[in-house]
């Protein structure tokens, strides 16, 4: 696997800061909307009944992770979904990218598990995404 995450406590008081890795820009993205769903759940708690085919298109790579983020976020909160399975494609042509992905995951049971931090919203305060030794790293707060 190339994609990891960490959340990063001294950042941001009053919200949750993580960096999510990978060694393409697909698992960095993957990496980052796994960390944005263990803010609220435990991961291996989600079953996957749902599964949903979600595309987004965006000018650049920092906007297509924001608008990928509060995607998930809109679909928690809009539809009470929650997923925890991200198969990711991002490609690229002269209008932009393009992010094509299959998710899997379920409606959020309360009863069935603990619930975490709900998250509002994925915010631009110090959101960032870089390449560093052929590998990409996005820098991401979410408010909670």
């Amino acid at each position: 696997m190339g994609y990891s995450y960490k959340y990063l406590p001294d950042i941001v008081i009053a919200d949750v800061a993580f960096v999510a890795y990978g060694d393409t820009p697909a698992e960095m993205f993957r990496a980052a909307a796994l960390a944005t769903t263990a803010v609220m759940v435990k991961l291996e708690d989600i079953h996957l009944v749902v599964r949903r085919e979600m595309t987004i298109r965006a000018a650049n790579l920092e906007d297509l992770l924001y608008q990928w983020l509060s995607e998930l976020v809109y679909v928690k909160d809009l539809e009470n979904l929650i997923f925890s399975e991200f198969d990711i494609s991002i490609t690229r042509d002269k209008n932009g990218q393009q992010l094509t992905a299959t998710v899997g995951g379920e409606e959020i049971d309360p009863h069935r598990y603990e619930l975490g931090q709900d998250v509002k919203a994925v915010t631009y305060h110090l959101f960032e995404i870089k390449e560093v030794n052929g590998r990409y790293e996005a820098r991401v707060v979410l408010d909670i």
